[in-house]
């Protein structure tokens, strides 16, 4: 199983009755000094993150993130080409940070699943 035919599958674990996923694409989370690949997706009413261990594609950890709890959200360019950085401040205080390109090897639908997810991730607050 490749990593595109993995990513809905891991997602759609995450989801509620009643919810469907929407735009799930390829990324990185990035943290002090390091970084971990995993997929994301949104739902009607959350953030769905699914991250793989190290560059395999056994899943690490997945979580939900409702709407709700997401106080801010940036989105900005990268300085490298075709590259997005997403900041989300949450109530709580922390902050998840995450790398998304819009090409990606094996991923044909990534830059159209990432402007609607970049879209929707701009208005969920």
């Amino acid at each position: 199983m490749t990593f595109c035919e993995q990513m809905v599958p891991a997602l759609s674990a995450l989801l509620k009755k009643g919810e469907t996923l929407k735009a799930p694409v390829y990324g990185a989370l990035l943290q002090k000094r390091s970084y971990t690949f995993g997929y994301f997706g949104l739902t009607e009413r959350a953030l769905l993150v699914s991250l793989l261990h190290g560059d395999s594609k056994e899943i690490l950890g997945n979580s939900r993130i409702p709407f709700s709890s997401i106080r801010q959200t940036t989105v900005r360019r990268s300085l490298f080409p075709l590259q997005y950085l997403i900041r989300i401040d949450l109530a709580d205080g922390d902050m998840i940070k995450f790398r998304v390109s819009q090409k990606v090897y094996g991923f044909a639908t990534q830059k159209e699943n990432l402007d609607i997810f970049l879209d929707n991730i701009k208005t969920c607050i």
